[in-house]
């Protein structure tokens, strides 16, 4: 299944991210009135287990945090932020200023981490929309908190594939890693796949 896109429209995919991401970096700026820097630095198609696997080992097995938000179009799926539960305070730290005590930081991290999520999954969709030739309809981004299987929430594990970014944030001197990942059933990774491809060559074509 983690076949069904080449290196070329895994290359493709990386690059429309890449817009998507800087287009993100500049509306956090204005956010946090700082200079924000962020970075797709690589794109890998996996199976859900691999995936959740992965997040975990980045947490050395402790919870990650993450904004969902629901996508359609002639793929469809969702779309996760998704951070290590240690590093997310930090992140939010570094939107809201070091003199927000730590018990209201507590409690203002979700809100902040949907407004971040909002911002950044939005620039995905949209940069895929506009590049791909497409209409994606989304819904509003809800808040998850726990391990690597409970995040991606795969429903059919055998049969769908997530598509895999590391996220390098920089705010105000602190470097954030977090992860973007699609979740797509087989057949929508195939629409999407489809939809890669047909970009691929208008783009060798032009």
């Amino acid at each position: 299944m983690t076949e069904l896109i080449g290196a070329l429209e895994r290359d493709a995919v990386g690059e429309i991210l890449n817009v998507a991401i800087g287009q993100a970096a500049a509306s956090l700026s204005r956010m946090v009135g700082d200079r924000v820097a962020l970075s797709v630095p690589f794109v890998e198609f996996l199976p859900p287990a691999e995936a959740a696997e992965r997040l975990d080992a980045t947490t050395g097995g402790a919870d990650s945090v993450a904004v969902r938000q629901h996508f359609s179009s002639s793929f469809s799926g969702d779309i996760l932020l998704i951070f290590p539960e240690k590093r997310s305070l930090d992140l939010v730290r570094s939107m809201l200023g070091d003199s927000v005590p730590m018990d209201s930081l507590t409690e203002l991290e979700q809100e902040a981490l949907l407004e971040v999520g909002n911002v950044i999954l939005n620039a995905c969709l949209g940069s895929l929309a506009n590049q791909l030739g497409l209409v994606i309809e989304s819904s509003l981004p809800i808040y998850l908190r726990g391990r690597g299987a409970r995040i991606l929430d795969a429903k059919h594990p055998d049969t769908e594939l997530v598509m895999f970014l590391r996220v390098d944030f920089s705010l105000t001197a602190k470097g954030v890693q977090g992860h973007l990942a699609f979740v797509m059933d087989i057949v929508s990774a195939r629409h999407f796949a489809d939809a890669v491809s047909a970009y691929v060559a208008r783009v060798v074509g032009r």
